[in-house]
């Protein structure tokens, strides 16, 4: 078996496991980020599209990803349809897999990287970001970020290799910002080949310019900064240290998606998780797994070390979404487990490929885990196949998340079901008390209600948490005045004017307010 056979058994076979997200549609992200975008289906210039942040503007206009957004230009060009969409996303994971094949193969002999590859292919933990389009970012960032990789290893054979370095780290960073970890991954890399650690520093000045670059230009082009906007529900204002702290039992998940992912959930928000500042048995058991993990990396550094480069290439990959350093939006996301699964797939086929046994017992086991992996990839794809197949999916997945009881709120009160669905939503604000939605919706239908009094004290609550909450402070004056406070009324309708001066929702509610005192005068 050569390197070559071995990457592209591994890709087609990636692609054989995608095969069934060509069936599906646009669902959640994919929304707002591709379909709600007249920039992407008729761009101005190409300019235009590179220098367009990820997010649309009434998400705050974070992060900025023009090599994602390039391609999903391309695609509105060359097809359009959903089905085009997944067809481009089943090819990068193609791609992405082949490649992580093959560095693994240069990292090891070419049977243990088959193996890598392989059960890199039908990992579950890959379904989102394989079968939700938003999740080529992760896609491409991982074949840009394995490219550089295996041009730096042939860095000492000609020194032209660190142009491709260079524009290998540079698609991977604009694919997704993740790639910042790609200095630390060569230098990682460089130390498994037992080469000497200078004969890696002009690889990896060759990675560390263009991303240098692309923060600079980031903060041109984008709202952001460093970080992707925001803090995770539960860790707001919790320092370095705090946020740490909290992540260590949380990150017991990525243990158990990465080894055993046997439950899925495309939510991973308070309620399913809960964050804790104090000492618990699960900071006990986080900090045992990972000194254990360690000590294993150390101990076997020399008799099996594949399992020390992939345990160091988890810490490595995961570090941009542990919410300690870089602070990021959610807790857990298993589309940001895509280039950290590999660490794991190469420690377990080096620790596989290292104990003695039969080589019947090694076919038969890999066979075991390859048919149960794919089996459990191709039937979770089915819940991106539309909006509602994701809702349900999400709703029996993440039953307690405060995400999904907002949800399901928002549909009993739909629904005519007033009791359970002010319950839900109550439970989801308590859940998640810095998050203006359900706080916003539950005084909407307080206001269709004639409870004035409430659906006021909803929206001041959640101004208290964003002052700039437009749809708060256009529903504000209207429910202070029905709640027979036409003072706090009219000075709410003068601060929404004063604060919002341009918004017509705004305008409409605050001026017919304004407008009642002078009709009793």
């Amino acid at each position: 078996m050569t390197a070559r056979n071995a990457a592209l058994a591994a890709g087609l076979l990636a692609a054989i496991v995608a095969a069934p997200s060509l069936d599906n549609g646009f669902v959640s992200d994919d929304h707002w980020v591709i379909v709600e975008r007249p920039l992407l289906q008729h761009p101005s210039s190409i300019a235009a599209v590179l220098t367009e942040p990820y997010w649309p503007a009434g998400f705050g206009g974070v992060t900025w990803r023009p090599a994602v957004l390039a391609s999903y230009a391309l695609d509105y060009r060359l097809g359009g349809s959903p089905h085009w969409f997944h067809a481009v996303n089943l090819l990068w994971a193609a791609l992405a897999t082949a490649l992580l094949t093959l560095l693994a193969c240069q990292l090891a002999d070419p049977t243990t990287g088959l193996v890598a590859g392989l059960l890199f292919a039908v990992h579950p933990v890959h379904v989102e970001a394989v079968a939700n389009v938003v999740g080529r970012a992760e896609l491409m960032a991982a074949a840009g970020y394995a490219a550089a990789l295996l041009c730096a290893l042939r860095v000492e054979r000609h020194r032209g290799y660190l142009v491709a370095v260079a524009l290998a780290a540079a698609f991977a960073i604009a694919s997704k910002e993740h790639a910042v970890t790609l200095p630390a991954a060569i230098l990682l890399v460089f130390l498994a080949r037992r080469s000497p650690v200078r004969a890696a520093a002009l690889p990896v000045i060759a990675a560390v310019l263009p991303i240098v670059a692309y923060f600079i230009l980031r903060g041109a082009f984008t709202a952001g900064s460093v970080t992707s906007g925001g803090l995770a529900v539960g860790l707001e204002h919790l320092n370095l240290a705090q946020r740490a702290w909290a992540m260590i039992p949380i990150s017991l998940q990525w243990w158990r998606l990465l080894l055993f992912p046997a439950h899925l959930s495309a939510d991973y928000s308070p309620g399913e998780l809960m964050v804790a500042t104090g000492f618990t048995a699960t900071h006990l058991l986080g900090v045992f797994v990972w000194a254990a993990a360690g000590w294993a990396a150390w101990r076997w550094r020399q008799r099996i070390p594949g399992l020390a480069l992939g345990i160091v290439w988890l810490v490595v990959t995961v570090s941009p979404v542990a919410n300690a350093l870089i602070p990021t939006e959610v807790l857990v996301a298993e589309r940001t487990l895509y280039l950290p699964s590999w660490g794991i797939a190469f420690a377990i086929a080096a620790l596989g490929m290292a104990v003695p046994w039969p080589t019947r017992v090694r076919v038969s086991l890999l066979t075991v885990v390859l048919v149960l992996g794919a089996a459990r990839s191709i039937a979770r794809t089915a819940v991106w196949h539309d909006d509602e197949a994701q809702f349900q999916a999400l709703k029996r997945d993440a039953p307690r998340s405060y995400r999904t009881m907002w949800l399901v709120g928002k549909d009993e009160f739909a629904a005519g079901r007033w009791g359970s669905g002010e319950e839900l939503l109550r439970g989801a604000i308590a859940l998640a008390p810095r998050v203006t939605g359900p706080r916003v919706d539950l005084a909407r239908y307080y206001g269709t209600a004639g409870l004035w009094r409430p659906a006021g004290q909803q929206l001041e609550a959640a101004i208290a948490v964003d002052s700039a909450l437009v749809p708060a402070w256009a529903m504000l004056p209207h429910a202070l005045l029905g709640a027979g406070d036409t003072t706090g009324a009219v000075g709410a309708a003068r601060e929404a004017l004063r604060r919002f001066p341009g918004d017509s929702a705004v305008a409409r509610s605050a001026n017919a307010v304004l407008a009642l005192p002078r009709r009793r005068q």
